[in-house]
């Protein structure tokens, strides 16, 4: 685990954090661009991608149990290892600190649980938790931003004391 803030770590460790917070950040934004390019990342899109539709000349089906199960198991062992690592590191900062460090480092686990386990209640329940997947996706989003531009901009610009 890292003993120290990120401006006060060795120049190679540094440089391997960086890296792979831009690589991060990358992925990420790429599934945030498949998830537009998929349901244009509103209410009705997504619930047409869920639920299914009845267009002929582009149809899409109902997601099944076994795909809700595939994907809520995917992407929640992923998401978790990812806010894992980014919480550790930005841990390390000092850009920001009390209640609303603690809320970005521990949040998006709640958000990550209630996004990928609200797709099972927006096909069963009702499709208007599209909404609140809407909402906690966007949290967990931003937080991961935030999280990641902090951490880049003090491993960048902020030197040694």
């Amino acid at each position: 685990m890292l003993d120290s803030r990120l401006p006060k770590l060795e120049k190679n460790l540094k440089s391997i954090i960086i890296s792979y917070l831009i690589v991060l950040g990358i992925g990420m934004t790429f599934g945030l661009s498949y998830v537009y390019l998929t349901s244009e990342m509103n209410p009705s899109g997504m619930m047409e991608r869920y639920l299914g539709n009845d267009d002929p000349w582009e149809p899409k089906i109902a997601k099944t149990l076994m795909d809700l199960v595939s994907h809520a198991h995917d992407h929640i062992t992923m998401f978790s290892i990812v806010f894992l690592s980014i919480s550790i590191i930005f841990n390390q900062t000092s850009t920001i600190n009390g209640f609303w460090k603690k809320f970005l480092l521990i949040e998006p686990f709640f958000s990550i649980v209630i996004t990928f386990t609200g797709f099972f209640a927006l096909r069963y329940i009702t499709p208007d938790f599209a909404y609140i997947i809407m909402l906690s996706s966007g949290i967990m989003y931003l937080s991961f931003y935030v999280m990641l531009f902090i951490s880049m901009y003090e491993l960048i610009f902020i030197k040694e004391n």
